[in-house]
């Protein structure tokens, strides 16, 4: 007797759920009754909701365990979500506003990036509008004490364990600087934006690594790194190494500007959706930065999406050449649609974007125009993960063949130093050789 009331009860909340299930599809919206749809009238898709409901309400009553069906619910959108491609999928609230946080490179500190040396922290860059910077601290500085209590001889994560904290919460360093006395600096922690770049001058040549473009000022932060390298070389550059190796992606405005700084004009890139009318193209504005200035680029297979168009685009214009290996085909575009009442987000893919030619990068990439290997040769080419590998990636409509051939692969010589960079070290000796016409001619030959 127990048991059949406990099937009664299960039956009553079916049809809530499953109602449930409909509104939050977006089916029935405009009903402003409080009973649910009729089954009969919704068809195929309501049966499959209202099995769904069924499913979740005998396993709130009879697993073993208890369970939070809010929890279940959530892995089922997600997972229904996820056969449509890799990077569709439901995002609860809490997980929502940690990614919204995540994107922005936001976090409470200093705005200073440290090393641990003998002497102390030195602090090998401070963020011009960070705390750390508007109180007095430069790099090349040292911290050597937080609130009184030295951190020599410790590992750096102990070390700067005593920086962080909250927000607007003041803590006191002791900086020690070239020249000078030791000196007590009261800094107040602050959320601060991360950068996305650094750079340095390499063998006469600028050289600038780009980590995200999930950072809304990346564009102004790079024409100050490449004004700095201006400075440091005395003059224009003489060329110029990109550094888009294990760059996940971000930003798609982002990577239309950094792209457009060294295109005058034309398209970057163009994005299209399921019907011809939601076709966008973004075209970078007129005036380039450096247009006598020969540019490498360098990829790997974990270079995806907005790092994908900015390489796409400059091999497809004939600006400059890309060097590694074949990126990861990420060739997608997704919306994030915020849902109502603080129910999380919906991230949707709703579009593909293809190079200037009008290629595809889904699930190919960009084949780089020198083929470098990081590692050494081991007989063959080893297997990578990139976007095909998924499960339920999206297909890609040209079939033709498009993989790296092992005889083209450049490979670091026995003796190279393992502590140093063989891409890098290729992307040099392209500059400053006539390599890098001759790659540019093969381009050309190709279109």
């Amino acid at each position: 007797m127990i048991r059949r009331q406990g099937n009664i009860a299960r039956q009553g909340l079916v049809a809530g759920l499953a109602a449930g299930f409909v509104l939050f599809s977006g089916q029935g919206l405009a009903n402003d009754t409080d009973t649910a749809p009729d089954p009969e009238t919704q068809g195929p898709a309501y049966e499959r909701l209202q099995l769904m409901a069924e499913i979740l309400t005998i396993v709130e009553s009879d697993y073993v365990e208890p369970v939070e069906t809010s929890k279940l619910i959530e892995g089922a959108l997600d997972g229904a979500l996820s056969k449509l491609d890799p990077h569709s999928s439901y995002v609860p609230p809490v997980a929502f506003t940690e990614q919204q946080k995540a994107a922005r490179r936001e976090y409470g500190g200093l705005g200073i990036e440290v090393i641990m040396e003998d002497e102390g922290i030195l602090v090998s860059y401070a963020l011009e509008e960070g705390p750390a910077y508007g109180a007095g601290i430069r790099s090349g500085d040292y911290i050597t004490a937080v609130e009184g209590e030295s951190i020599v001889g410790k590992d750096l994560d102990e070390a700067v364990d005593g920086i962080r904290g909250l927000a607007g919460d003041p803590v006191n360093v002791t900086i020690l600087s070239p020249a000078s006395e030791p000196r007590e600096v009261t800094v107040v922690r602050e959320q601060v934006r991360g950068r996305a770049i650094r750079h340095r001058v390499e063998d006469g040549l600028g050289y600038i690594v780009i980590d995200t473009f999930n950072n809304e000022k990346l564009t102004d932060d790079l024409r100050h790194a490449l004004n700095l390298l201006d400075t440091e070389i005395e003059g224009d550059l003489p060329g110029l190494i990109i550094d888009l190796r294990g760059n996940r992606g971000g930003l798609l405005t982002q990577s239309v500007s950094v792209a457009g700084l060294f295109l005058d004009g034309g398209e970057v890139l163009s994005v299209r959706g399921r019907d011809d009318i939601d076709t966008e193209r973004y075209h970078a504005a007129d005036g380039e930065l450096y247009p006598d200035t020969p540019i490498v680029i360098l990829v790997s297979p974990g270079s995806a999406s907005a790092a994908e168009i900015v390489a796409g685009a400059i091999q497809d214009r004939g600006r400059g050449v890309v060097l590694g290996r074949r990126s990861f085909g990420k060739g997608s575009v997704q919306s994030v649609t915020p849902l109502p009442d603080n129910r999380g987000a919906l991230r949707l893919t709703t579009q593909k974007y293809y190079t200037p030619s009008g290629q595809s990068i889904q699930g190919r990439g960009i084949m780089p125009d020198l083929l470098v290997a990081a590692l050494d040769d081991t007989g063959e080419l080893r297997d990578r993960f990139r976007e095909d590998s998924l499960p339920n990636a999206l297909t890609n409509d040209d079939k033709s063949t498009y993989e790296e051939n092992y005889e083209d692969v450049i490979f670091p010589p026995e003796d190279f130093p393992v502590t140093e960079d063989f891409q890098l070290s290729q992307a040099i000796d392209v500059l400053k050789t006539d390599r890098y016409r001759t790659l540019l001619d093969a381009q050309s030959d190709l279109d």
